[in-house]
């Protein structure tokens, strides 16, 4: 499997490096949202070659998820409220990341099917051949 970012380049974007011990949790986030791009594109686009706009995608989600604390459905400052459920919705795209990748989508279109039916023989001028 393709992995379209890297964790330095997730490290970039965050603006610090990311420590040893979390390497392996970006490394598989970097996995999990890569297997999403690429089930979500399935339109043309070089697969030796992914467009640039899949690294941009794969490390805002990455980023993204790890912002959110595993179990943590919300969260408050004030008053300190905090609710957890079985998990946090992370393992999925986001509705800013299918936009971003809507163009390697293969699109949806349908095609209008006529019969042709060959005109009684009435209606023909005559020595006209019916097809």
């Amino acid at each position: 499997m393709t992995v379209y970012a890297s964790v330095e380049d997730v490290a970039a974007r965050l603006g610090r490096p990311v420590p040893d011990d979390e390497k392996p949790r970006v490394l598989a986030l970097l996995e999990d949202v890569s297997a999403l791009i690429s089930e979500h594109c399935t339109g043309s686009w070089d697969r030796t070659a992914p467009p640039a706009s899949f690294k941009v995608v794969a490390c805002a989600e990455v980023i993204r998820w790890l912002s959110v604390t595993p179990g943590v459905v919300s969260e408050r400052t004030g008053e300190l409220e905090t609710q957890f459920a079985a998990s946090a919705a992370t393992s999925g795209l986001s509705e800013a990341a299918k936009s971003g990748l809507r163009r390697y989508r293969r699109g949806l279109s349908s095609i209008r099917l006529t019969t042709w039916d060959p005109l009684p023989e009435e209606v023909l001028p005559s020595g006209t051949p019916n097809p």
